[in-house]
Order: C-alpha cells, then sequence, then structure tokens
C-alpha cells in the first residue's frame, strides 16, 4: 500500500512548534527538533537534495548539565571533544533562543 507522502524524495517540514533553529557545526548543517515528549532536542544532517541523516540528540535541556548523545555513523563529523561541545552548546542556545519566543500557551 502507497501512503501519502511516504515516497523517499518527498517529505513534509515538522511543525513550527517543535522547529528549534538550523546550526552549522564545521562543514555539518544541522536542523534541530523539539521532542516535547522526552524533552531533548534531535539533530538532523540536512543538505539539499539529501534525505534528512539522524545525528544524535541533546538532552536534559532543563538541567545545569545537559548531555549530546551522536549515533556512531555521526561521530567522524564531530572527531574532537571541542567540536562535539560546540554542537551541544549552539544546540542548548537554540533551545534557549525558540523557548524565550515561543508563545505560551
Amino acid at each position: 500500500m502507497d501512503y501519502p507522502n511516504a515516497r523517499p524524495d518527498r517529505w513534509e517540514p515538522a511543525p513550527e512548534d517543535i522547529e528549534v533553529g538550523v546550526t552549522v557545526v564545521g562543514a555539518v548543517r544541522l536542523r534541530c527538533l523539539l521532542d516535547p515528549d522526552w524533552g531533548s532536542v534531535l539533530c538532523f544532517r540536512v543538505a539539499p537534495g539529501e534525505l534528512a541523516q539522524y545525528v544524535g540528540v541533546v538532552t536534559g535541556l532543563e538541567t545545569g548539565t545537559p548531555g549530546l548523545y551522536l549515533t556512531d555513523a555521526g561521530r567522524w563529523r564531530f572527531p574532537t571533544p571541542e567540536k562535539r561541545s560546540e554542537l551541544r552548546r549552539t544546540v542548548i542556545d537554540l533551545y534557549g533562543d525558540w523557548k524565550a519566543s515561543a508563545p505560551t500557551r
């Protein structure tokens, strides 16, 4: 059975209320989406003409020590602890900006 929008060459954008932002770390462009059920931000590598690829997740955003978890396949893109820390800090900052500008419900 063929479902609407199930074609691999087409995807629907995420609803705006969970879009945290897009960041660039080195040569990697990442799209960050909030998962409100888990209190985490999912990071996807994005490139024009390519399908998004899951890179990792930043969890514990409301704590003093949020953690960054990268997939094994994505680790080569962030070969140093400094690059991983830069990604984590950038995503946390995007989340903070998003939260400050998000309308209250």
